[in-house]
């Protein structure tokens, strides 16, 4: 997808209305299978998910914000909060949600706010890619998930990701074998030192304990990838 296709993913995900049929024209999306409700869908985090970080490209790189792209993301992140996540919202006055419902979308709605407030704040996709990396772990991944792996690779040899390495490499050995095209990078980035402090403050025993840490999930997650 490109940006203007992204971005429409995005509004019909939010609800765009077929004005000759009335009806929703994605009606199983992420906000509109929630009116009338359907049932969480779990493709519709991870469509969503691509597309944001397809766009955010352009709001990481542009001064300029596309106002109808934002307002197209809070949208959809408020309504479905009122809707599902509300206790005097219509799914959880009416019965309609359970328990577990409520806790998937509530992390699926995270998920979305984090990302996009990171690329609003000037991240790159492959540093906002973190939030869905922590996604991956608590709740897994979709067939889509060959889009996000470069992302997190990218992100492994970036040098300025910081402490955030940690959680995309316990995504990445969380997928196996599926991420086994960032073996070179992981095995790239043993040879690097890691360290989250300020210049100012750093010291050797805060390098060589912040390395060997990172160098520890690295491992694990080249283990978990190849099967070991």
């Amino acid at each position: 997808m490109d940006y203007d296709e992204a971005k429409y993913q995005l509004r019909l995900h939010a609800g765009v209305i077929d004005a000759a049929r009335g009806e929703w024209i994605l009606d199983d999306g992420f906000l509109t299978s929630l009116r009338p409700y359907r049932g969480l869908q779990e493709k519709n985090l991870h469509q969503v998910m691509e597309a944001l970080l397809i766009v955010g490209e352009r709001i990481h790189r542009d001064s300029q914000i596309d106002r109808d792209l934002i307002s197209t993301v809070w949208s959809m992140c408020w309504y479905a909060r009122i809707w599902g996540l509300n206790p005097d919202g219509m799914l959880q006055r009416n019965s309609l949600i359970t328990a577990n419902d409520i806790t998937r979308l509530e992390l699926s709605i995270g998920t979305v706010e984090q990302t996009a407030l990171s690329l609003l704040e000037g991240q790159p996709p492959h540093f906002a890619v973190y939030h869905y990396a922590q996604y991956i772990v608590a709740a897994g991944w979709w067939v889509n998930i060959e889009f996000f792996i470069p992302l997190m690779g990218r992100a492994v040899s970036d040098p300025h990701v910081g402490s955030a390495i940690e959680m995309i490499l316990r995504a990445l050995g969380k997928l196996g074998g599926l991420a086994k095209a960032v073996l070179p990078t992981l095995h790239e980035a043993l040879l690097r030192t890691y360290s989250w402090n300020n210049p100012e403050f750093e010291t050797l025993a805060n390098v060589e304990a912040c390395t060997k840490s990172v160098r520890a999930s690295i491992q694990k997650a080249i283990q978990a990838i190849e099967g070991k």
